[in-house]
């Protein structure tokens, strides 16, 4: 069994949550071709098996290389998948294996399949960048209320402020969260509720953090960090370059959601949030991801 970091009890008359997962799946491939990350079909079963547990109604995962590859692991109905935009452009691929972001949702719930947030793959002059879109989607919980849900795997290799801001990495994140940005305060002119989940490869929760202080340096009304105070205790195992394997903890979140104050006062008193912990044996037998989910429950209550 998992270790669900979650003891919060609700309310008797709370709502149906929305449940809502994030994962990086880890360079997940299908039929596995995976030159970093090989995988048998017995770990394609398990990390289905935890799919299956948490039957989310969207699933917002990142590292898919294919619609195929998210499908291996998927219920075999009852899920739609909606892959990035970028998967349809080939300048902005790689030839062998590709990271991209999206969603599997539930049939039963209605949605909008959005333009991706294409701009995240910033550039410098005229390199391209084939860096990771947005995937967006507008998911419909009532007649009149809808909820805009950006999934984002931003640029890696800039954490926190111990990082050399004049790099590279850095200065590329600063770039990404400046579209961010721009994108909330969109959201927030419109009075439309939102949600931003995914890898932010930073750490939001760390003192050391520079990237949500200048989101709401920028933004008329400040975001919401849903994942803060969740104390990360994900335990992986790990696959050198040489094929030999070990046990790493990752103790520093960088998978989080960001939300509008009226989604963030819903899910504080009616919902909850957690990382879903894998246990020893199945760390131990399985290659699975060196992310653990991020798990959402969001009340779908009208304003």
């Amino acid at each position: 069994m998992a270790n669900h970091q979650t003891t919060k009890r609700l309310p008797q008359d709370s709502p149906s949550p929305l449940i809502i997962v994030s994962w990086n799946m880890q360079w997940l491939a299908w039929p596995d071709k995976s030159i970093t990350i090989p995988r048998t079909p017995g770990d394609y079963r398990r990390l289905a098996n935890i799919i299956s547990e948490l039957s989310p109604d969207v699933l917002a995962f990142q590292e898919v290389d294919s619609i195929e590859a998210i499908q291996a692991i998927l219920p075999r109905t009852g899920y739609k998948v909606f892959l990035s935009d970028r998967h349809k452009n080939r300048n902005e691929q790689f030839p062998q294996q590709n990271q991209f972001t999206g969603f599997a949702v539930k049939g039963s719930l209605r949605v909008t399949d959005a333009p991706d947030l294409e701009t995240l793959n910033v550039s410098h002059g005229k390199r391209t960048r084939k860096l990771r879109y947005g995937s967006y989607l507008i998911i419909h919980t009532a007649p009149d209320t809808k909820l805009h849900l950006l999934n984002v795997h931003l640029k890696s290799g800039c954490f926190s402020r111990k990082y050399k801001q004049g790099s590279q990495s850095c200065r590329t994140l600063r770039q990404q969260g400046a579209i961010l940005a721009s994108w909330i305060q969109q959201r927030q002119s419109n009075y439309e509720d939102f949600l931003i989940v995914g890898d932010f490869n930073h750490q939001l929760n760390s003192k050391q953090q520079w990237l949500l202080s200048s989101l709401n340096d920028a933004l008329p009304q400040t975001v919401s960090n849903l994942t803060n105070g969740l104390t990360a205790l994900c335990k992986v195992r790990h696959t050198n370059r040489d094929g030999t394997k070990e046990i790493r903890y990752y103790k520093s979140l960088i998978d989080h959601a960001l939300s509008s104050v009226q989604i963030s006062l819903k899910t504080r008193q009616y919902g909850q949030v957690y990382q879903y912990q894998f246990s020893n044996h199945l760390i131990e037998r399985y290659q699975l991801s060196d992310h653990c989910p991020l798990v959402l429950h969001i009340p779908t209550m009208k304003r």
